[in-house]
């Protein structure tokens, strides 16, 4: 962690943690949007790392859970380039990626990428480079006197342990479902909800039990579940977190580009 991350993270960072289908990425871009402030999808930067792995032939059966060469993939993201940047013109996703200056962001959502990210993801290496940069981009914007909205699986537990305002989301198994099935269907690629469900199931099981930064509530974050389909009552709730715990300090200086 850099030195300086703690009182960074402890500043103006909107911690947004939980499952996937929770509502996360819905919530977490009203919310910056409403408080001009950037949001940071982290679940994009290890899709991006995984498309990359794939491309170079460093990554072969992730979707069996053989994460086939740990130490490549540590090494793959110790060296490559990502850099987020605008949200792509009608994208599903909150921002565009590239890795080593090739725009990986068409291929986030590929079904190869979905099956083997969670185990990517999973490689401890990995996840200790990825967490650095994230981290790094927190301690940008505080130094910049400016706030963000991070979204992921560890933020308030590791990325951001500091922040003011942690948030983890839930939601029914049936109703997480459904959502992704709908997500994947907007992608373009038929899917049913038993095949869904039984992709968050062996997801679910790789985030909670990985040795490094597994997914679980951080101490202090606010529990909002989402099995509503009404998201707006969630993104109010969170808004109502934000100024309670930031007043002032919520719309001043967002900086939002």
């Amino acid at each position: 962690m850099p030195p300086d991350s703690a009182p960074a993270t402890r500043l103006r960072v909107v911690a947004i943690d939980g499952p996937v289908a929770s509502g996360k990425t819905v919530i977490g871009r009203a919310v910056a949007e409403r408080l001009d402030w950037p949001m940071l999808d982290t679940g994009i930067m290890y899709r991006a790392l995984t498309w990359a792995a794939l491309e170079r032939g460093v990554l072969t059966n992730a979707a069996d859970g053989d994460p086939a060469d740990p130490a490549a993939l540590t090494k793959l993201a110790r060296e490559v380039e990502l850099r987020v940047g605008q949200r792509p013109e009608g994208s599903v996703e909150t921002a565009s990626i590239a890795v080593d200056g090739v725009d990986a962001t068409p291929h986030l959502r590929t079904k190869a990428v979905e099956d083997a990210v969670s185990v990517v993801a999973s490689v401890p290496g990995v996840r200790e480079q990825m967490v650095r940069q994230q981290q790094s981009i927190a301690a940008e914007r505080r130094q910049a006197g400016a706030g963000i909205v991070m979204v992921g699986r560890d933020i308030g537990t590791v990325v951001a342990p500091d922040a003011r305002v942690k948030i983890y989301l839930d939601a029914s198994e049936a109703v997480r479902a459904a959502r992704r099935a709908a997500q994947i269907r907007e992608s373009g690629r038929s899917v049913s909800e038993d095949e869904v469900r039984s992709d968050l199931e062996r997801r679910d099981a790789i985030d909670q039990s990985r040795v490094t930064a597994p997914l679980r509530r951080a101490n202090g974050a606010e529990d909002i579940n989402t099995s509503d389909d009404n998201l707006e009552t969630a993104i109010e709730r969170v808004l109502a977190i934000v100024r309670r715990e930031l007043g002032d300090a919520a719309s001043a200086g967002g900086s939002g580009g």
